[in-house]
């Protein structure tokens, strides 16, 4: 008998979270049950505990088993199906977002690479079979999923050797992007950044814009900007407050720097999102 516990997971709209977990779920399949999708629009992780199955995509198909896990890519045709003697039994979660492609290759999964073997897999399972009994209209427990889905991903790259630890160019770098992305509602310059690092500024500059392709001053503008747009579109905080909230001495200079670089005035960008919105 075919047994499936499923729980969904909503999303804050004030917020603009990198990672978003859709659902996640328990299913005890029947002998050579097929997948019930064709194409699905998200990442999902799929653990197989016990049992058989076989999962298609580009081509190819793997032969997977118990500690097994396999990974669903939005938007490419896929086909999973159990075993007709030996059914398979997984736990799944299902998540999407900008960072979701990126992670997954830190993982060691991705298009070219969509399974791999843990064991012992009960680790993996220990992290999502707590998710599958929560309550799904609970913000909160999105967040506990999230942060379970953080730890998950924390093992799968434990067990990749592709990842090299970071030189000491990177390192020096990782601290500015970190220092910039508490900072950068606030008047921040270029020598404070290399002055809490301890580097000589040049020196910083000069890395930044080796690993990054793009200076410091542009990064900042850059997440300014993308933090402003997110503003304007889910928000109804005035312009002169979206200033202030992302680093602009005023409205104005605002306004100027918003149009310059994204080619649209704020009131028009708001506009172009939702008719509805007044300038």
């Amino acid at each position: 008998m075919e047994i499936k516990n499923i729980s969904y997971f909503r999303q804050d709209i004030s917020t603009n979270e990198s990672i978003r977990i859709l659902d996640c779920g328990y299913h005890e399949t029947i002998q050579g049950h097929y997948s019930s999708q064709a194409v699905v629009d998200h990442y999902v992780l799929h653990c197989v505990v016990s049992g058989k199955g076989i999962y298609q995509i580009h081509g190819r198909t793997y032969h997977l088993d118990a500690g097994d896990c396999f990974l669903l890519i939005p938007n490419v045709p896929i086909l999973y199906q159990s075993d007709v003697l030996d059914p398979w039994v997984y736990y799944w979660i299902g998540f999407e977002g900008m960072d979701a492609r990126q992670l997954m290759k830190l993982c060691n999964m991705g298009s070219s690479s969509p399974t791999l073997r843990f064991e012992p897999v009960e680790e993996l399972v220990s992290i999502i079979k707590p998710l599958i009994s929560l309550n799904a209209a609970s913000i909160s427990d999105t967040y506990t999923a999230l942060g379970q889905f953080y730890l998950l991903c924390s093992k799968l790259m434990q067990r990749n050797r592709k990842i090299k630890p970071l030189s000491s160019k990177e390192y020096y770098v990782k601290q500015a992007i970190s220092l910039i992305q508490d900072s950068y509602y606030k008047d921040i310059s270029v020598q404070e950044i290399s002055n809490t690092i301890g580097l000589d500024r040049t020196y910083l500059y000069r890395v930044f814009k080796e690993i990054n392709g793009i200076t410091i001053q542009q990064y900042i503008t850059s997440l300014r900007l993308k933090r402003a747009c997110h503003f304007l579109i889910s928000s109804s905080l005035s312009f002169s407050e979206i200033a202030y909230y992302c680093g602009y001495s005023s409205e104005q200079y605002f306004s100027m720097a918003f149009k310059k670089h994204m080619g649209i005035a704020p009131s028009a960008y708001r506009k172009s999102r939702d008719p509805n919105a007044k300038g």
